[in-house]
């Protein structure tokens, strides 16, 4: 580890500091935790793809090649990030509620984090690496099913769809969030004529309904919570079958 450098100290002959000047103190100590705490505000200033080593380097005032003292590159730097990200939110099996309910909170909490930070989406769809924080916290997930009797592949299999399911929906929002509707004018005629055809869209329109509405995340969750749900009751009766 590089030592902290010593303040500087010289002046003049007199003791008197030069006058205009300032007697820097000693720098900040270089470490992991400070590396990617600067890393994450550089992304929440300027964006994920203002993440470089050398756009970080000069964040933290040192040379480029001092980073890969502590990181050996950037996906490691994308892992750890992720891996502080993961450890700041709260682990499943400690949230209150039965087992579906701790699922549906995990989901709307994450949920709530995509949203708010993109940037934690983006690097989730372009890192697939996982450090210490995602293995304490997928333990904590299967935690969740203590008691519940499923097999160990359908707890596996139910904790990603649910992941796949946030990841998916948040993505879908936040690029309908980006990308208003704008038909091209050449094609309006045909767009006019093809709302005429389309009976059964007016009539749903016509009695309150709306494509793409914001309710459709809480929906789609509760049908994947109602399957998960269903599939349980599946496995305890094929369990007691078997007894």
């Amino acid at each position: 580890m590089p030592t902290t450098p010593e303040p500087e100290t010289g002046g003049p002959t007199n003791g008197g500091a030069a006058e205009g000047r300032r007697t820097p103190g000693p720098r900040r100590r270089l470490n992991r935790e400070r590396i990617v705490s600067t890393a994450v505000e550089l992304i929440e200033a300027r964006g994920l793809r203002a993440l470089s080593m050398r756009s970080l380097a000069e964040r933290l005032e040192v040379a480029p090649g001092t980073l890969y003292t502590y990181v050996a590159n950037r996906t490691v730097l994308e892992t750890l990030i992720l891996d502080t990200v993961i450890a700041q939110d709260g682990l499943p099996h400690e949230l209150p509620g039965t087992w579906l309910e701790k699922l549906a909170t995990w989901a709307r909490d994450d949920w709530v984090t995509f949203r708010e930070k993109p940037w934690v989406m983006e690097l989730r769809q372009a890192n697939h690496d996982f450090g210490p924080a995602s293995v304490t916290w997928l333990d904590s997930a299967l935690r969740v099913f203590d008691g519940t009797g499923l097999p160990a592949q359908v707890k596996f299999d139910m904790i990603d769809s649910l992941d796949a399911y946030v990841l998916g929906a948040a993505t879908v929002h936040t690029q309908s969030v980006d990308r208003v509707p704008n038909p091209s004018a050449a094609m309006l005629p045909e767009i006019k004529q093809a709302r005429l055809e389309a009976t059964r869209l007016t009539e749903a329109m016509g009695e309150g309904g709306t494509p793409f509405s914001q309710s459709r995340f809480e929906f789609g969750l509760r049908c994947l919570l109602a399957g998960f749900q269903a599939i349980a009751e599946q496995e305890r009766s094929a369990l007691s079958g078997e007894r």
